[in-house]
């Protein structure tokens, strides 16, 4: 087997697996001769469906690989392309143009304009983050904040939480911790299809509420205890 067809048979599988798919070895003696089976989880049934048992993890790949194709079975989107630095072109940066798009007055625009000039803009191949940095908010003993305003470059919905975890780790960090604000109605902010995630700095800083220990499940754990959970990205 050449370099290339292992090539496309792993990124075959790989693309599988973001779909949902994985190989187990199915109950029962080790010397059966059928002894593997791909299982799918679908995202709207708590159901786990278990291909036919194969000879081989390989066959059984092969077998979801067919399943996948006769099915239309769609693929998860690929993880996060990398993130580089940039900055915000000098257009969306003009007070008098901020004025005439907003229906502000020009020093409300002039504010909005310093802000944003405090800003460090990363993009991706899918993603834009403005990161702002906030000043010891909740006191100097916890430090500074990082506030990650986040939006696809296609401006479609972020539907999925994964999404901005990855986001999170990539530009500030996987071990620092951060949330979401759900506000009073008195202060809500909903104007676009843009995603807010406050980050402490301070590595150290952890919430004092949720979950204490690490606990992550793929599919086939989760519908063993009749849960349903998609499949985990390989870098979980």
């Amino acid at each position: 087997m050449t370099d290339l067809d292992t090539n496309e048979i792993d990124g075959a599988i790989a693309e599988l697996k973001r779909a949902g798919y994985t190989v187990q070895r199915t109950p029962g003696p080790r010397h059966r001769e059928a002894s593997y089976a791909f299982t799918l989880t679908h995202p709207d049934s708590a159901q786990l469906l278990v291909g036919p048992a194969r000879a081989s993890a390989f066959a059984a790949w092969a077998s979801a690989l067919e399943h996948a194709q006769q099915n239309d079975v769609p693929v998860q989107p690929c993880k996060l392309a990398p993130f580089y630095s940039a900055e915000l072109p000098e257009s969306s940066l003009d007070p008098e143009a901020i004025a005439k798009r907003f229906g502000v007055d020009l020093d409300t625009a002039r504010r909005q304009v310093s802000v944003l000039r405090q800003h460090t803009v990363f993009l991706s191949e899918t993603h834009q983050v403005n990161v702002q940095m906030l000043k010891v908010p909740f006191g100097p003993d916890l430090g500074d904040v990082a506030w990650l305003s986040i939006k696809r470059r296609d401006r479609d919905v972020i539907r999925d939480w994964r999404e901005l975890q990855a986001i999170k780790n990539a530009i500030i960090g996987p071990e620092h911790e951060g949330f979401e604000l759900y506000p009073a109605e008195s202060r809500l902010c909903d104007t676009a299809n843009q995603f807010h995630v406050f980050v402490f700095m301070q590595a150290r800083v952890r919430m004092p509420v949720g979950f204490t220990v690490r606990e992550v499940a793929g599919a086939a754990e989760a519908a063993a205890v009749g849960a349903t959970q998609r499949e985990l990205p390989e870098t979980a």
